[in-house]
């Protein structure tokens, strides 16, 4: 009986395991939708577009940076929601090659995120990665400086074109408004980044297009949407909530990674202590 019993157990346990690799929809979840307010933005110094200006971070209960999918918890991964607006059933569509590779990445997650060995993030990683980042507005260029590993952004106003032939960890990023909503084109990735720790992943045709809606005196909404034809059926966007460092000093505090002496503690390089 005792062994008999103690082979239910495993089995349980296995089917359990097997289960977890399986992405989670969001099945009965209804898709966010985008914020509608009476409130008017500031002015940036040019007296015309909407003012960004800040230190800007998700909450500490969003779970977007370890998988935009609805998951289950892992090591160094806490169990969170879809953050996924479109398609409504809260999935990356994935070609099934690609959806392969992402199981393949989660499975090697701990050593294979880019993050764990002190790379850049990325985009749109770049503002849900649980660090803090700052934006400096002026009317030809908007830049966004991260805490982790001084990362830095730049989003030129005044050029329409991307580069032909180069690419980028962060991409290249023209921006224009529409009304007081910055919207962000980026393109010239390398295929070298992940989009969370769950291995969710893009190939070196990733066209993201991001939206910075300030809320409120101290929110901002961030939407991006992902063009892949390299690794997705279609385009699909995201959601997620930023606040604002109300601190009377607010400033970004110095990151520095260093990935083999965390990976010889036991902690992931890329994630924020505690979080």
């Amino acid at each position: 009986m005792k062994n008999r019993f103690a082979g239910v157990i495993a089995t349980a346990v296995v089917a359990a395991t097997a289960a977890w690799w399986v992405p989670v929809p969001a099945s009965g979840q209804a898709a966010p939708k985008a914020a509608k307010s009476n409130y008017k933005a500031p002015r940036a110094d040019d007296g015309k577009s909407a003012n960004l200006q800040g230190i800007w971070i998700v909450d500490a209960w969003n779970t977007a940076r370890y998988g935009l999918e609805a998951h289950n918890a892992a090591s160094h991964i806490r169990a969170g929601k879809s953050y996924i607006t479109n398609p409504a059933n809260g999935m990356i569509p994935y070609t099934p090659a690609a959806r392969a590779q992402q199981k393949a990445n989660l499975k090697n997650h701990a050593t294979a995120d880019p993050m764990s060995k002190c790379f850049m993030t990325g985009v749109p990683r770049f503002v849900y990665s649980g660090f803090p980042f700052q934006i400096f507005q002026t009317p030809k260029y908007i830049i966004l400086a991260s805490e982790y590993v001084h990362m830095l952004r730049y989003v030129y106003m005044d050029r329409k074109t991307h580069y032909d032939g180069i690419d980028f960890w962060s991409g290249d990023s023209l921006g224009h408004w529409e009304g007081d909503t910055l919207v962000v084109e980026t393109a010239n990735n390398n295929d070298m980044t992940w989009l969370d720790s769950s291995g969710n992943h893009h190939s070196d045709k990733l066209v993201t297009v991001e939206r910075f809606t300030r809320t409120g005196a101290d929110t901002m909404q961030y939407t991006a949407t992902l063009t892949d034809p390299g690794a997705y059926t279609a385009p699909w966007t995201i959601s997620i909530n930023l606040n604002r460092n109300t601190d009377q000093y607010p400033q970004l505090m110095e990151y520095e990674c260093h990935a083999y002496a965390e990976e010889d503690n036991g902690t992931s390089a890329g994630q924020p202590t505690g979080q």
